[in-house]
């Protein structure tokens, strides 16, 4: 497993990460989903603020899959890679259908709404890990050029 996060809010389920992503029902301890698509290993998952998506990310390709009523474990969106691999992922503190994508020296941000993308250079090095905050509304960025960044 490269990865694991519970569902905030609801809490009722664990993603674990590998070649695909499994959905785990935390109480049963029975996996409820495997979500399947992406062609590379996925390196990050994060849920949405609401714990009705979450987000899995390849080198290649973001996907958006849904875990809330209805459609359960489909695949809603998906960004392929445009040159710049993508590594780590977090839902921007504020804005609930921005994500923002640590990538190699850049930062992909998708407005998942309009289906927009921005690139903002932000590091020397691959952005292995991001977070964000609600109390403060910041995005911070850590990169293997052992650098840390914080964003509004």
């Amino acid at each position: 497993m490269s990865q694991s996060r519970f569902q905030p809010c609801l809490g009722r389920y664990l993603a674990a990460a590998a070649g695909d992503v499994s959905i785990l029902d935390v109480e049963t301890q029975v996996c409820q989903h495997s979500l399947q698509g992406h062609t590379k290993p996925i390196h990050s998952v994060c849920w949405d603020p609401s714990g009705e998506f979450l987000v899995s990310v390849s080198e290649d390709s973001v996907r958006v899959w849904t875990l809330g009523s209805g459609n359960e474990g489909e695949c809603v969106h998906e960004f392929s890679c445009n040159g710049n691999k993508f590594h780590s992922c977090v839902f921007h503190p504020t804005y609930s259908s921005l994500l923002v994508t640590g990538c190699y020296q850049s930062l992909e941000l998708w407005n998942m709404s309009e289906n927009k993308t921005m690139t903002l250079s932000a590091h020397d090095g691959l952005i292995a890990a991001l977070a964000a905050s609600t109390v403060s509304g910041l995005v911070a960025s850590a990169s293997h050029d052992k650098i840390v960044k914080l964003w509004k």
